[in-house]
């Protein structure tokens, strides 16, 4: 039996309709049927004077954004033009009570109504420019003229959503109304209906004798920047409609350029990033999360700061935990000056930084963590330490305490058989600065239970963060695939190509930054160490020996003041001069390359290292590997991902000039193709999209 998409409910002469299609009420094709049904059943029913529209635990998120890929997204009945045009010729009065998210189409939706009644917590939002497209079904034509056309562009180029405080100093909703928002939105509908003429936002005239100046300077003001959208370009001829052409002209020149952004190539890569996000860190059975009510860090050093810093924001009291007094201080020294810096730079208020800071503690006892539902480690990278520091943690936290290491790349499970509960050790692998960045590996090992995965998932989200799940691996996703990026950036060296080229090409590219001036940033020395750690012993590999080199004459980058490029002073970058005669030592040969060939060498080693990544099991979906090194690593979001990319270029091509670089450097067992790069490529399937017809 299929679901009720839309239930009705008669009281007295309102009939409430509730959108029930779980989670968050996606307007997917078969939700729309109902809809549409139930809005004509309500007007033809003679005993109905007025109708409430509301969701089940949210009004409604939007569009199903996998309908556009589909087919399905502009299937009848539209919301684009369909419902909100039925709306607007409704004889009775229709109020959106709103609770929860009312986003994208949800809040068109909203806006097609005679009126609208949120609750104190929901929040409002057309969120499409930042999915690569814009609103189409009205929300550029009626939000201007339900606030103003200065806040609705504002909102629509921003994607900024809106509390309902602010919806109401802004007009956009009649009143804040109580739980249950219906009984308010009922009151409101019985007011309309007895009030004569329904009010459509479609019949307010734009008095706005400004507009098109306002709007040619937004739209130059966007033409500058390098990160603009094409959507928020068409938005805003959109919204130029809007101010100067009749409804139903704006209208109809929304909906035309809707059709086009959703299939394009901004529009699709937005939409998959966006359906990744959605994917990463689904737990499989769904097991209970535990609650965490208190946190402890062990480590109170760059990346242990940045951690307590990132459970105090989600306002989660931290204990932080370091060796020494001296330290101890220095952590917490270095907390509230972070936390000032986000005062001056006004991210928080003086009360908010106050309030976390109160709720961190400071001590050298380990002992103190008695009582903390979590525990993260963040020590050095080193296996015997956390082995060492997970040996205290279980004999001095609760038995129902789980401990998660910060580790980015050794094995969980051997740090979990330190312990007694292996079932409750996990891995949170924060990036730095880990207060900043959004994205955070989940390492599942193999005793790791359901619930403590799930509790970690949970946790991550509170922190506003991206959780995505990995599973025991050098490396595990990012840092693995980028080893192998950083080693073809070092065996073009030996091909006498310079770090300044590589770095460029690759920036021009779209990286965040080129490798060499990552590693300066980051420091050379912790790869080194990393390097030397899991060697054990072995000899390393050729490619490295550079690298290596710089290290050993104390070259670590910014933080030494040379590296594989020159630092003079803050904010100053120089070549090295010295570095020339030290890279002459190590070049094999000396080949001219250009640009497209230095980024093929280091973006489809990602790929046939991701690949890998995948077939092993590693990462559970390619989604997940290509959301990792967008928002951990600098990869361009435009391309979406090391593996989407490779799909968009063609798995024929990308296998073929792998097997071109096997066969110019047959020494390097790297660029032997991935066996599952192999078998897709063959089979004219993708990793990220499917069967190819």
């Amino acid at each position: 039996m299929k679901p009720t998409r839309v239930r009705t409910e008669l009281r007295g002469a309102v009939a409430i309709l509730t959108l029930d299609n779980p989670p968050v009420n996606c307007l997917d094709r078969p939700t729309r049927q109902a809809l549409l049904a139930a809005l004509e059943d309500a007007e033809r029913n003679a005993a109905v004077t007025s109708v409430v529209l509301t969701g089940a635990r949210n009004f409604s998120a939007g569009a199903d954004l996998g309908e556009f890929d589909n087919g399905e997204g502009l299937a009848e009945p539209t919301l684009h033009l369909t419902i909100t045009g039925y709306l607007d010729r409704m004889t009775k009065p229709v109020v959106a009570a709103i609770a929860g998210a009312a986003l994208g189409g949800g809040l068109e939706l909203a806006l097609a109504c005679h009126a609208r009644i949120a609750t104190s917590t929901a929040t409002l939002g057309l969120p499409e420019t930042t999915l690569g497209f814009m609103p189409g079904a009205g929300g550029t034509q009626r939000l201007p003229r339900a606030i103003g056309l200065e806040r609705a562009t504002s909102l629509i180029l921003s994607g900024q959503a809106m509390t309902a405080a602010q919806t109401l100093d802004y007009g956009l909703i009649s009143e804040i109304g109580a739980e249950p928002v219906v009984d308010a939105g009922m009151a409101l509908a019985d007011r309309l209906a007895a009030a004569g003429p329904l009010p459509r936002l479609r019949d307010v005239a734009m008095d706005e004798p400004l507009a098109e100046g306002y709007l040619a300077f937004a739209r130059r003001s966007l033409e500058k920047r390098p990160t603009t959208t094409t959507g928020q370009l068409y938005a805003v001829r959109a919204l130029t409609a809007a101010a100067t052409m009749p409804f139903d002209q704006g209208l109809e020149l929304e909906l035309r350029l809707f059709r086009e952004l959703f299939s394009s190539d901004d529009a699709r890569v937005a939409r998959y990033r966006f359906l990744a996000e959605r994917q990463a860190g689904r737990v499989p059975g769904a097991p209970h999360p535990l609650t965490v009510r208190s946190v402890g860090v062990v480590g109170g050093g760059t990346m242990g700061r940045g951690i307590a810093l990132a459970f105090l924001a989600a306002s989660i009291p931290v204990r932080l935990i370091e060796t020494t007094d001296d330290r101890a201080d220095a952590a917490r020294a270095g907390i509230a000056s972070e936390l000032e810096r986000a005062v001056s730079r006004k991210r928080i208020s003086a009360d908010e930084s106050a309030a976390r800071l109160a709720s961190l503690d400071v001590s050298t006892e380990l002992e103190g963590l008695s009582d903390a539902d979590l525990v993260v480690e963040a020590v050095f990278e080193d296996l015997a330490a956390k082995r060492e520091v997970f040996r205290v943690l279980d004999a001095v936290t609760r038995a129902d305490a789980i401990l998660a290491t910060n580790t980015s790349s050794l094995d969980v499970d051997q740090i979990g058989a330190a312990t007694s509960r292996p079932s409750q050790v996990v891995g949170l692998h924060f990036f730095s600065p880990a207060n900043v960045m959004p994205l955070v590996e989940v390492v599942q090992g193999v005793n790791t239970s359901p619930q403590t995965l799930a509790t970690a998932v949970k946790v991550v989200a509170r922190l506003r963060k991206t959780p995505v799940i990995a599973q025991v691996g050098d490396g595990f996703i990012g840092n693995r695939i980028m080893d192998q990026y950083v080693r073809q950036a070092m065996q073009l060296l030996r091909a006498g190509v310079t770090p300044e080229a590589i770095d460029r090409a690759l920036e021009r590219w779209g990286m965040a930054m080129g490798p060499f001036r990552v590693l300066d940033l980051v420091g050379n020395d912790i790869p080194w160490q990393a390097r030397k750690a899991r060697a054990l012993g072995e000899t390393a590999r050729p490619e490295w020996a550079i690298a290596d080199k710089l290290c050993e004459l104390g070259w670590f980058g910014q933080k030494s003041g040379r590296g594989w490029y020159d630092y003079p002073a803050p904010g100053r970058t120089e070549s090295n001069s010295e570095l020339p005669g030290l890279l002459a030592e190590h070049v094999q040969l000396s080949q001219a390359m250009t640009p497209e060939e230095i980024v093929d060498h280091c973006i489809l080693a990602m790929t046939n290292e991701a690949s890998a990544v995948l077939r092993e099991g590693i990462a559970a979906r390619a989604s997940d590997i290509d959301l990792v090194m967008v928002k951990g690593y600098g990869f361009p979001a435009r391309f979406g991902g090391p593996l989407y990319y490779a799909d968009e270029l063609g798995l024929d091509r990308v296998l073929l000039v792998i097997r071109r670089f096997a066969e110019a450097i047959p020494s390097d067992f790297f660029w032997t193709p991935d066996p599952l790069l192999v078998e897709l490529a063959g089979n004219r399937n993708t990793f990220t999209r499917g069967t190819q017809s």
